[in-house]
């Protein structure tokens, strides 16, 4: 079952929202935190001054006036203190100033900071200062809340243009996602638009991301492979609809005359002329079949060593009979030599190379196979005495159903062998090559030879 579709593009812009969110919320706690504790810093500079003016107006005998500064002080500036002034004389200790929400007993003993609640649960920082010239303690202590809603409004107002500016990030990188995903929405709508009949590249008119050039050229291989796969399967429907019409009316005819016929010679003759047809047909679709399973993957898939003199043996050992029965001379000169190739396709070219030689060279001809190592390269060359062909037609002998002028009706052979040796060989990455054959009277047969990668075993 297919796997459920998502969208790229919304995925994208939810992933970079939330990360880009979770960052601000982290920079937001990060800086409450950091107002908080700059809040502290102030607030407790602050608690220090208090109790050192504190201090110093008690020692000028001040007390109304400091009182009277203190609340003046408070209200102004909002901020709720406390504060006691203690004095100590003759080892008593004696309560001279407190605020109207201090209570009469001491709110801290000790001197430095320190942080307490109140019998109201209220949390309190304290601030105790000791005068030892004169004997006086000074204590000033601030509602803790009042630093939370500074640090707070603080933070409120440096986050405030991120919580104002994450829609519109989130606007931001939605319009970037989708433009920077736009070639390959246009790469999906090329694809899609093309028809199967003209399977095209796809056009890299303009400059595509790194990341998307990989998809592109994958695909433009594809269609290639599809191209060719196609255009194959248009040739092999289209020659074995050429070449099957003429042998199938043949033998329809020589039926027709088998069958009407009331000699019983011209009837044999008729049914002769029957079944070389149906030999013929059969080679025929035979060599359209091979040359239509020739692709490019199917020699590449199965490399491996192999020996051309082996397979050259074994092709040579089965069609022996053949030759035998035409009257005709085969040698084999074989010399060990390895190449890397599909053995299947390989016998295949051998196979085709000696067939066709065969049925191109008439009865009591010669036939010679030659596999050698020639300036590096493995060589297998095929030579006869037949009819041979003029150096100016041997170049189309490689097309489909191509066959010499001279053989014309002289033979059996249908024209595709060379043109699947030459497919065989150009997958091997070789070479073919025609060459005048052995010598005979009035002229010389034709030689093919084959030139292909010498594979060396290591020493």
């Amino acid at each position: 079952m297919a796997g459920k579709t998502y969208s790229l593009r919304h995925r994208l812009i939810g992933i970079l929202v939330v990360v880009v969110g979770v960052l601000w919320i982290s920079s937001g706690v990060m800086a409450y935190r950091t107002a908080h504790h700059e809040a502290d810093e102030v607030f407790d500079a602050q608690l220090v001054q208090v109790a050192e003016t504190l201090v110093t107006l008690a020692t000028l005998s001040e007390v109304e006036h400091v009182a009277h500064e203190m609340a003046e002080h408070s209200m102004r500036y909002d901020l709720p203190l406390r504060y006691q002034v203690w004095s100590k004389d003759d080892g008593k200790i004696r309560l001279l100033l407190r605020s109207p929400d201090a209570p009469r007993q001491p709110m801290v003993s000790h001197t430095g900071f320190s942080q307490q609640k109140d019998g109201k649960g209220t949390l309190w920082r304290y601030y105790g200062y000791a005068e030892e010239e004169h004997g006086y303690f000074v204590v000033v202590g601030q509602n803790h809340s009042a630093r939370e809603e500074v640090a707070t409004e603080l933070a409120l107002h440096l986050l405030l243009p991120m919580i104002v500016g994450l829609p519109l990030m989130a606007l931001g990188v939605w319009w970037a996602v989708g433009r920077a995903l736009s070639p390959l929405q246009a790469t999906a709508t090329t694809v899609g638009n093309m028809s199967p009949d003209a399977l095209e590249p796809v056009a890299r008119d303009t400059r595509l991301p790194s990341e998307i050039e990989p998809l592109v050229g994958a695909i433009n291989r594809l269609l290639v492979r599809i191209h060719d796969a196609m255009e194959n399967e248009r040739r092999f429907t289209a020659d074995a609809a050429h070449e099957l019409r003429t042998p199938l009316a043949a033998l329809k005819v020589q039926a027709q005359v088998a069958a009407r016929t009331a000699d019983e010679q011209a009837r044999r003759r008729a049914l002769d002329q029957v079944g070389a047809a149906v030999d013929r047909m059969t080679h025929l679709v035979e060599q359209l079949l091979t040359l239509a399973r020739l692709q490019p993957e199917a020699a590449a898939g199965e490399c491996s060593p192999v020996d051309l003199a082996v397979v050259a043996e074994q092709v040579c050992a089965e069609i022996a009979p053949a030759i035998l029965a035409r009257q005709q001379e085969l040698d084999l000169d074989a010399r060990s030599t390895k190449v890397c190739g599909n053995p299947v396709w390989l016998e295949v070219l051998v196979r085709n190379l000696v067939d066709n030689a065969m049925r191109y060279t008439p009865a009591g001809g010669h036939i010679q196979v030659n596999v050698s190592v020639v300036m590096g390269r493995a060589t297998v060359a095929v030579i006869d005495d037949g009819p041979g062909m003029v150096e100016a037609e041997r170049q189309s002998l490689t097309a489909r159903f191509a066959r010499g002028s001279g053989a014309q009706g002289e033979s059996e052979g249908v024209g595709l062998g060379l043109s699947i040796v030459q497919r065989v060989v150009s997958l091997h990455g070789g070479e073919l090559e025609f060459t005048d054959g052995l010598k005979r009277e009035g002229g010389c047969g034709l030689g093919v030879v084959v030139r292909l990668p010498e594979v060396r075993e290591a020493p």
